[in-house]
């Protein structure tokens, strides 16, 4: 089941909603400008409130993304597992309030964007770095030249500046 753009959240975390389904690559447009390719992920949440009557939106979201190795620039696997824990809030002010084991939701009676808040969750946790496990770069490829075992002699170019100073130092 693909997952509805727009939600109620306060709504749904009255009535304990929950949905289980998945967004396609079309849903998140800002994830899939960082990735090489993705299929969809696969995303399980709940709206409820909690014991200290905060309505909240707990969860997970997994799938198997392909990003660019940034050893070898090629495609690498990335298996993302994301858990969603979001409190909503009024305001900046009751979001400061909150536990640091809990994230802020600001969200008011209107309709929300659930895409974005996913889209959001996904690219907080996406790695950011990827690249193989394996050594996927021959390691002759990345050495140039030859080494010199006896470096260049060169003239000291603050040689001048001490025979100005030895001069200076002569008894008047």
């Amino acid at each position: 089941m693909r997952l509805p753009k727009y939600i109620e959240p306060r709504k749904l975390a009255q009535k304990n909603g929950l949905f289980d389904g998945e967004v396609l690559a079309e849903d998140i447009p800002r994830v899939m400008s960082a990735l090489v390719s993705c299929e969809q992920m696969k995303v399980k949440l709940e709206f409820d409130i909690d014991i200290e009557r905060r309505r909240t939106m707990t969860g997970t979201i997994d799938g198997l993304v392909h990003m660019q190795c940034q050893r070898c620039l090629e495609p690498v696997e990335v298996k993302l597992h994301v858990d969603v824990r979001l409190a909503m809030v009024w305001d900046e002010e009751k979001a400061k309030q909150l536990p640091a084991t809990v994230e802020p939701w600001i969200v008011g009676e209107d309709p929300e964007d659930l895409h974005a808040i996913i889209e959001e969750e996904i690219l907080l946790s996406m790695p950011v770095v990827a690249y193989h496990t394996e050594h996927c770069v021959d390691a002759t490829t990345l050495s140039v030249g030859t080494l010199d075992d006896e470096p260049e002699s060169r003239p000291n170019p603050f040689q001048v500046l001490e025979t100005l100073k030895n001069t200076s130092k002569k008894p008047n």
